[in-house]
């Protein structure tokens, strides 16, 4: 039985679902043949202090982009020397995860985040080790430098901009692969009618747009303030608004409806922390309101729905709002009378015809598999 690792680091959902769909689509493909495990890398290695860094610069820079996009500038103008300048900020994940990966000794090493494959390829070179590394390249239409791992075997992309970025920074196209975006659990259609959904969550029946404001799993960011002022100056709409683990806020936010309601506002304003199903609120929302982030961003199009961005972080996060403004299936309101603007003259949106499914990842692994041996 081979080892499979699938490498992630766990800032934000869209390094974390794109591995648990391959995983999935893995096992299901090639039952009982591999025992495929998906890792944080940097909390299974045990470099506590990397990934504490790591998720702690992530939470700021939802609040401050500015550390990000400088981040992002330096390792574009230090490449290919990016992992070197990395070194002393993440010397524990590079030492204990070389040494993690030379006990572990997998089969095969599929990450679908840059630092992961990064300290694969170190790895590698350090143990003398043998496995391929496969890098799926999950910011749907960026291919930047830290992604760009010179010694990686094969790239899987889900874009046409994100293989020419890769090309740009020397990568052989020979060894990119065109490939489908996982279909995400948030991108099935759900159960229950629509009727069913709006009884669930407490909607009356209404020809007032249903705005999903949902901003990742930490629900940090603009579209939430948008939304309260939004609801509090009386706009004839009705706002689901995902918190996820920000406490702080979806108290806040329950306290203010709880104080508002019997002031008879046009709007509803429905609060929620986690939910069980995303699917369901993508399916009946008109709408998504949040920062331009890349499983929102890719879960609102598989449904066919506008992402309306607030704000973003790094410049890999900007290309997904050139995506959505030069097809025509989202807009990009960093200010509140632009986004009031927008939801009171909406534009005619397209709808995005593209599939979503682990088929074609899978058949370029057996392809690899057939050429490698590697599965």
């Amino acid at each position: 039985m081979s080892h499979i690792i699938i490498a992630m680091i766990e800032v934000g959902y869209g390094h974390k679902g794109p591995a648990l769909a391959i995983k999935d689509a893995l096992e299901a493909a090639f039952p009982g043949k591999h025992r495929i495990e998906v890792i944080d890398f940097p909390r299974a290695a045990g470099a506590l202090r990397t990934d504490a860094s790591i998720k702690a610069a992530w939470n700021a820079a939802l609040q401050q982009p500015w550390m990000v996009q400088a981040s992002y500038a330096l390792m574009e103008a230090v490449y290919p020397h990016s992992g070197s300048v990395l070194y002393p900020f993440i010397a524990d994940f590079y030492n204990r995860g070389s040494r993690y990966l030379a006990t572990a000794t997998p089969d095969l090493f599929i990450s679908t985040h840059p630092m992961c494959s990064m300290v694969a390829a170190a790895a590698r070179r350090r143990y003398g080790l043998k496995f391929p590394i496969i890098i799926d390249v999950v910011d749907p239409f960026d291919g930047y430098s830290l992604w760009a791992e010179q010694s990686a075997d094969l790239f899987l992309v889900h874009s046409e901009q994100s293989r020419d970025v890769l090309i740009k920074h020397h990568i052989d196209e020979g060894n990119i692969k065109l490939v489908p975006y996982p279909r995400l659990p948030a991108m099935q259609a759900p159960e229950k009618s629509s009727e069913e959904l709006r009884q669930k969550y407490g909607l009356e029946k209404s020809d007032k747009p249903l705005l999903l404001v949902t901003s990742g799993a930490q629900g940090l960011g603009r579209a939430y303030s948008f939304a309260r002022r939004a609801y509090l100056e009386g706009f004839p709409a009705d706002f689901i608004v995902v918190a996820g683990k920000n406490k702080r806020l979806y108290d806040n936010l329950c306290q203010l409806v709880q104080k508002m309601t019997p002031q008879g506002l046009p709007g509803t304003l429905i609060p929620l922390s986690f939910v069980s199903s995303m699917a369901e609120l993508y399916s009946l929302c008109d709408m998504v309101i949040g920062k331009a982030g890349a499983s929102t961003c890719m879960e609102s199009l598989a449904h066919k729905k506008p992402l309306i961005c607030t704000e973003w972080a790094g410049q890999n996060d900007y290309k997904i709002i050139e995506f959505l403004l030069q097809n025509r299936l989202g807009s990009f309101t960093p200010r509140y009378r632009d986004f009031i603007e927008l939801l009171t003259n909406p534009p005619i949106y397209e709808k995005y015809d593209a599939e979503f499914s682990t088929h074609g990842i899978l058949e370029v692994l057996r392809s690899y598999h057939a050429v490698s041996g590697s599965m």
